[in-house]
């Protein structure tokens, strides 16, 4: 809140110093027009930082050329028609704005951010010229991301059920499966690789209930009832702790060593696979890791995708997968 605030100031001291019409603004003059503009009161020394601030800060990069009169005791630009937002945007920021403009119109659908719908369409109408404009010159990165997220149209009802703790029912089609209705406990919603998943407990009549996870893109419907569930809710970060990707096994985390060849080492140190990772190797020879972490899916999708460049040490059951694998593999090429 305290960078938002200060962005805030920034904007109202340079709108006050832009106004000709009236005598330039000494310091109570700042204070009590950026305290009316906010609704709340702005000490004087909050002022003279800001002006500071916007004079010598390098990484706000405003450069402001504020002068102070001591005849007058007043403040002003010496640069004609100078305004902090005058100030090009750099072709970072650029790409920064339409990553985030991006994920505002792939959710535009939703009430939260539809009340908004007019004032993102200019900003990204405008983000999107620059970008244009600014690709004929000098192209700094191209973002790679999902064109929209499959399903989204389910998730108000599902975060207000999240949030009111109400059980639902979904409609789900695995994928080569028959549609499915599902009972639920909805405890929160994760994504990952361009996709949005649903955690949450699966209630049976018959049978012990289990935790779940729920694509987006292959929920066909879904109903918030009445009922609502006590029981604690799952912690995002504690439910994925030993787990890479979205899936997890009835096994918990194991014990994994994993020796790479030497031309890996820079890749996995400034990217571990998984925050639990601990070097127990790094030579010319090898470079061994060991990772305390669920063998679900994702995890069996990494290392395949290092090829030869990696061995399993260890355990032995991880061993034993890959070794049938490749033997798998094998069979597709004599």
């Amino acid at each position: 809140m305290k960078n938002k605030n200060a962005y805030a100031r920034y904007r109202l001291i340079d709108q006050r110093l832009n106004n000709t019409s009236i005598p330039a603004p000494k310091l109570q003059d700042l204070v009590d027009y950026v305290s009316e503009k906010l609704d709340m009161s702005v000490s004087t020394s909050s002022i003279q930082k800001d002006i500071y601030a916007m004079r010598y800060d390098s990484n706000l990069g405003f450069d402001a050329p504020i002068e102070y009169d001591r005849y007058s005791r007043a403040y002003r630009y010496t640069e004609e028609n100078y305004s902090i937002s005058n100030i090009p945007v750099s072709a970072d920021d650029l790409k920064g704005l339409e990553f985030a403009i991006s994920i505002l119109e792939q959710f535009k659908d939703i009430p939260a951010i539809k009340v908004f719908d007019d004032a993102i369409a200019k900003i990204a109408a405008s983000v999107k010229q620059n970008v244009q404009n600014d690709a004929s010159q000098n192209e700094v990165f191209v973002l790679d991301r999902p064109n929209y997220f499959q399903g989204v149209e389910h998730m108000p009802l599902i975060v207000d059920a999240i949030k009111g703790r109400n059980e639902m029912i979904l409609k789900y089609q695995a994928f080569g499966k028959d549609e499915r209705k599902h009972r639920i406990h909805p405890y929160f919603i994760r994504e990952y690789k361009g996709r949005l998943y649903l955690i949450a407990k699966a209630i049976h009549a018959t049978k012990e209930a289990k935790t779940l996870t729920f694509s987006f893109d292959r929920i066909n419907d879904v109903i918030k009832m009445h009922e609502t569930f006590s029981e604690e809710s799952i912690s995002n970060k504690a439910y994925f702790d030993s787990a890479i990707g979205i899936s997890l096994t009835d096994k918990g985390a194991e014990n994994i060593e994993l020796k790479f060849t030497p031309a890996q080492a820079n890749y996995l140190k400034s990217q571990p696979l998984h925050h639990s990772q601990k070097i127990l190797e790094d030579t010319q020879a090898a470079f061994s890791i060991s990772l305390e972490v669920v063998i679900n899916y994702e995890f069996m999708e990494k290392i395949k995708g290092y090829g030869a460049a990696v061995q399993v040490i260890k355990p032995q059951s991880l061993i034993k997968i890959i070794q049938q694998e490749a033997q798998e593999v094998l069979k597709l090429y004599k």
